[in-house]
């Protein structure tokens, strides 16, 4: 048995350990993956999680990291020399090097991801720029090391798998050829092409790599990686027993949708699949089943990623999931089940045991779960960029199925991105795509998708809605209002585009009707806006007046609904709100499609959609009178079909250009992978935390205390406690708002004694601002 090196990686970790245990997990993380991948990559990602942090083997690491005179501690901390990735990456690169592997891009790969892995991706041709200076650090630092405790642990890192002994001869040479061996980079750079494979690749490696790393770093043993749970592939047809749905028209079409889709031969060649059933036919139940059945298909090993563009719907939908797991008799563990978004709560529990909070924080973070239930956000922002904490799950995309549950969110200038990215993720990555929508865009050629259903059957067989354009005049507010016979006993949905639109609006019911009113929009803190959609499912009240965030998958019922004007795809999601249930058998519902002007006779519409969009939207409706349900589905597909005509891909072309060059950021104005923002501020924001209520009280304190703490990681630590608590009181405004509240602490804070300058109870925060579209 070999005696330590006394080298550490960390205060009280020993380096060896650290190493092997970081290659161990890389190895368990690798096994889950494609052959090919295994076979390709398995030596490679051993060999990284071996080295890449052998440069804290330097005396000047070592006095930092050990050192408890915190004085000396930051005069270290910051100095070339401390620093370990360079001098890991360089032995990375070599030792890959030496393996003579048929890709010769692996040995500048292993570099990026070692030299990285503490940071975020960069302009890879800036990676291959090495200076003098850094060279001279390189042999100060190799000159630097006890050659004794070297030699001990470079013994060790032989007996785990290390396949080259590095000796300090050798790597002194390695350094005074360096700059040669990466000027052949600089021309293999410039001549990369549009393949996105080796972006893909080099996110692979670099995310197996993070994840290895941050896990070992927390002290989470191999063992919380190497088990997995078998899921039945029956569970949503036995929840589907216990709870017996009413017979009636609309759930005879659930039922006969759900066999449909279940009933299907699976041919796993088929890695796309599309569920387009209109809004109301049981979509998630149905993808949930359809997933199950084909990760069972494949083995039971795959993951299932099932992915929403909205945290109003997440809650729901994982509220669903958790449901059918219970009433199947399996504990809703983190490890079955994990709801991830920004503002998820770090919990995970796992057989009986709760994990501490920097543990339970990478497992939720690094989706250590057989289904995740998270975001558009958080999905897409995995497979394109440039961050480290993001790209840490992309290897999970490996062997699995992604859910896009309302699809047609995606803005239509990234389809051609993801359509490329999703298309190498499932031929190399072995990922299974499904598509699940009322209104599926043409991200894909049709015949890349595999319909999981008859889609015009269950289109033409609905006659709950008529679709009504009162296009022909333009209307204000109080001609809306006028309009419609709100006394009429029926429930309205009123959607407006903009906030100011639908708060003056609700202010005008308000003051006229005593009828049951309540309104919605992001001017509410989210708590109070999750209890007043509650409420409405509650049929609490006859009129609501809200903002487009009812639109997708928000589970409510109307008899009316009336739409401000708005891309096809939209008004059809708004129309999903109408008569939804078809309770109203002998009556259809109405969605009323209608164009607003403010007081300065400027439409609405324009401050919010774009203006393309809203022209192909108005010439498909003109001819219109009255549409029904059954006709909608022709008028989609004539809509997307507009859309693809007129739509420039110009955005994504750049970006998989950048993707293709490797170009993950830059400091120049170039288009780099760090541009693409799924979602898209057209202003800078400031959070604003309004205290609302005795909670809202306990948790300013808790967050003015934690303030106090000096050491960042304690404090963020204990912000992660009370986090998902703390945004249930939090709304973002513009920072040129002209009614903005004082900054305490980093972020805009409304006490209890002045809620009445900036909060009303009813319509949110209060802004003076005549037109505001946030």
């Amino acid at each position: 048995m070999l005696c330590s090196s006394n080298l550490y990686s960390h205060s009280e970790r020993l380096l060896e350990d650290h190493l092997i245990n970081v290659s161990k997990l890389v190895e368990i993380f690798i096994s889950e993956k494609p052959e090919k991948l295994k076979e390709n990559y398995t030596q490679l990602c051993k060999i990284l999680g071996l080295l890449h942090d052998i440069g804290k083997a330097t005396e000047f690491f070592q006095r930092y990291l050990l050192t408890t005179d915190e004085k000396e501690k930051n005069s270290l901390k910051n100095l070339p020399e401390t620093k370990h990735s360079f001098f890991s990456a360089l032995c990375g690169y070599y030792v890959i090097k030496e393996l003579n592997l048929p890709d010769e891009f692996l040995p500048l790969l292993a570099f990026v991801v070692i030299r990285r892995h503490h940071g975020d991706l960069i302009d890879i041709s800036d990676e291959v720029i090495v200076e003098e200076k850094d060279c001279e650090n390189l042999y100060k630092q190799l000159e630097s090391i006890d050659n004794k405790k070297f030699s001990i642990l470079v013994d060790k890192l032989c007996e785990a798998g290390l396949p080259l002994r590095l000796e300090k001869d050798l790597i002194k040479k390695w350094i005074g050829n360096f700059p040669q061996e990466l000027r052949y980079f600089k021309k293999y750079i410039r001549n990369l092409n549009n393949n996105i494979e080796r972006f893909m690749t080099l996110n692979f490696i670099y995310s197996l790599l993070l994840d290895a790393d941050k896990s070992d770093a927390v002290g989470l043993g191999l063992s919380e990686f190497a088990e997995r749970v078998n899921i039945p592939a029956e569970i949503v047809d036995r929840y589907k027993k216990v709870f017996l749905f009413q017979e009636s028209p609309i759930n005879k079409l659930r039922e006969k949708a759900y066999k449909e889709v279940l009933q299907q031969s699976l041919d796993i060649n088929h890695k796309i699949y599309s569920l387009n059933l209109p809004t109301g036919l049981g979509k998630t139940l149905i993808s949930l089943a359809f997933a199950l059945k084909l990760r069972e298909k494949l083995g039971g090993k795959h993951r299932i990623i099932y992915a929403l563009p909205f945290l109003s719907i997440i809650d729901q939908n994982a509220s669903i999931f958790e449901s059918i797991i219970k009433e199947n008799g399996l504990p809703p563990y983190t490890n079955i089940l994990l709801k991830h978004h920004h503002l998820s709560e770090i919990f995970y529990k796992k057989d009986d045991n709760e994990f501490e909070h920097n543990e339970a924080k990478i497992l939720v973070e690094g989706w250590n779960s057989e289904i995740i239930v998270t975001t558009f956000v958080q999905v897409f922002h995995s497979m394109i960029s440039n961050k480290n904490r993001s790209l840490r799950k992309f290897h999970r995309f490996a062997n699995s199925i992604i859910i896009l549950d309302e699809v047609q969110a995606i803005p239509v200038k990234y389809w051609l991105l993801l359509r490329e990215i999703l298309s190498v993720l499932s031929k190399k990555f072995n990922s299974y795509i499904l598509l699940v929508t009322a209104t599926e865009p043409l991200i894909f050629n049709q015949e890349d998708v595999k319909q999981l259903i008859e889609k015009d059957y269950y289109f033409k067989n609905l006659n709950r809605i008529k679709l009504i354009p009162l296009l022909d005049k333009d209307l204000t507010l109080t001609e809306l209002y006028e309009y419609f016979n709100l006394m009429d006993g029926r429930t309205y949905l009123f959607v407006f585009n903009t906030i100011s639109a639908a708060r003056d609006f609700y202010i005008m019911i308000k003051k006229q009707t005593n009828l049951p009113a309540t309104y919605l929009s992001t001017h509410l803190i989210p708590k109070e806006r999750l209890k007043r959609i509650k409420e409405i499912k509650e049929k609490k009240y006859k009129v609501v007046v809200s903002t487009q965030l009812v639109e997708a998958g928000v589970d409510i019922d109307f008899d009316v609904v009336v739409r401000d004007i708005a891309p096809f795809d939209s008004i059809m999601q708004s129309a999903g709100r109408c008569n939804r249930n078809s309770l109203k058998e002998t009556e259809k519902g109405e969605t009323y499609i209608v164009s607003l002007r403010d007081e300065r006779n400027r439409l609405y519409s324009s401050y919010i959609y774009d203006p393309t969009l809203l022209d192909i939207t108005r010439k498909i409706l003109k001819d219109y009178k009255e549409i029904k349900e059954n006709e909608l589905i022709n008028l989609i597909e004539e809509y997307y079909i507009k859309v693809s005509e007129r739509k420039t891909q110009s955005v994504s072309k750049e970006i998989i250009e950048a993707v293709s060059k490797l170009r993950y950021d830059t400091e120049d104005e170039k288009i780099s992978v760090a541009t693409f923002q799924l979602i898209e501020q057209s202003y800078f924001e400031v959070d604003v935390f309004i205290e609302l209520d005795e909670e809202a009280k306990n948790i300013w304190q808790q967050y003015l205390e934690l303030k106090r703490v000096k050491d960042f990681f304690e404090r963020k630590k204990k912000f992660d406690l009370i986090k998902a608590n703390f945004y249930q009181y939090v709304i973002s405004v513009p920072v040129n708002v002209k009614n903005k509240p004082p900054i305490v602490e980093g972020i805009g804070y409304v006490g209890h004694e002045t809620i009445n300058d900036y909060y009303d109870l009813d319509t949110g925060y209060i802004t003076k601002e005549s037109t505001i579209i946030w």
